[in-house]
């Protein structure tokens, strides 16, 4: 899916059964990353956050043996919602996020949780699409 933004391109990528695995493993299930701004427009049926992601892709190891983590900015827009819940203690911080596929009522939906043992903030929808704001933070 490709959108045009004032003149540009933007690639929005889906989040999909096919993709999930590799995304996961390509933003290390987003360890480490920063929940950085939430807009609700639930009268659209949508979500949207900011992510500063801390590790995407490969780490490269410097000359002096240190590690240096490529972070990266993503967007994700939840869409077509059906449950959410963000708890008031409200904490930014993730440490290791859960994208997974669910079923109920015999409809499959697909599930993001930014935690798996105590998820303050919590999706189920239609779909998930993210894009890659490349800047520095």
């Amino acid at each position: 899916m490709l959108l045009k933004i004032r003149g540009g391109i933007i690639i929005v990528n889906q989040i999909t059964k096919n993709n999930l695995s590799h995304f996961m493993n390509s933003y290390h299930y987003l360890h480490d990353s920063y929940i950085k701004d939430i807009n609700y427009k639930l009268e659209q049926d949508e979500i949207d956050i900011l992510i500063y992601v801390f590790w995407s892709f490969e780490p490269v190891l410097k000359d002096n043996n240190f590690i240096e983590t490529n972070k990266t900015k993503l967007k994700i827009v939840f869409k077509g919602i059906k449950e959410y819940k963000e708890d008031n203690t409200f904490s930014d911080y993730i440490d290791e996020a859960i994208i997974k596929y669910v079923k109920t009522n015999n409809r499959e939906y697909i599930q993001f949780a930014s935690d798996e043992m105590e998820a303050v903030f919590y999706v189920v929808c239609d779909k998930i699409e993210y894009e890659e704001i490349k800047c520095s933070w």
